[in-house]
């Protein structure tokens, strides 16, 4: 699993291991047969395209994915180009986006990194996963343009069959009422990341036969 605070499991109780990544991990053992392993490249933080809080997940694939022994499958998790891209310039936002320096990024762009990773992972002959990315809004980091461009990457996530499959974060995380928020049982209070039953609620959503 390559991605972000999200995937790295911001938001949950600390030393409990309430990673949605946890979760799945514990939801493949008990169904037995093959033991699998899941190994989490979250780093909060951490964009597609630009170098901030670690190196970007298209220069840090080769090493913290492809070079996992036995790998047989890829998650692709990263939603922090396009946040921090539209984020509103705030007295609140603007010591936090300053760590992340470089140009803004579009839809465009984050549809050809998906491409890039997909190509790279197939080259190396394994599955590969994307997960779309969920909402945000209400928190510091919201405004309408990036939103708009999620749904546009979202879309194209999950109908251009580019990937073996699909995780739909943001169909499990939405609020049915509004859907630019996440449902409030289900985020930490931040309206960004979510809580242990948020990320509970990821884990329980994956079709465990993308990891047959």
């Amino acid at each position: 699993m390559i991605g972000d605070s999200r995937v790295d499991g911001m938001g949950t109780t600390p030393g409990t291991d309430r990673r949605w990544t946890d979760g799945l991990a514990e939801r493949l053992a008990a169904r037995g047969g093959q033991a699998l392993c899941v190994v989490s490249q979250g780093i909060n933080g951490n964009r597609m395209l630009t170098d901030g809080i670690g190196a970007a997940a298209l220069a840090r694939f080769d090493r913290d994915i492809l070079a996992t022994p036995g790998l047989g499958h890829v998650v692709i998790a990263v939603g922090n180009d396009l946040i921090f891209s539209f984020a509103p310039r705030t007295e609140e936002t603007a010591g936090f986006l300053s760590m992340f320096p470089g140009s803004p990024v579009g839809v465009d762009d984050i549809i050809a990194a998906h491409l890039q990773l997909a190509a790279r992972a197939r080259a190396h002959g394994v599955k590969v996963y994307a997960a779309t990315i969920a909402p945000y809004g209400s928190s510091e980091m919201y405004s309408a343009e990036g939103d708009k461009a999620r749904e546009q990457v979202n879309s194209w996530i999950r109908t251009s069959d580019t990937f073996d499959g699909v995780l739909d974060f943001d169909a499990v995380w939405r609020d049915p009422v509004d859907p630019s928020r996440i449902r409030s049982d289900l985020h930490t209070g931040d309206n960004l990341h979510g809580s242990d039953a948020g990320y509970a609620a990821l884990a329980e959503s994956i079709d465990l036969s993308l990891f047959d």
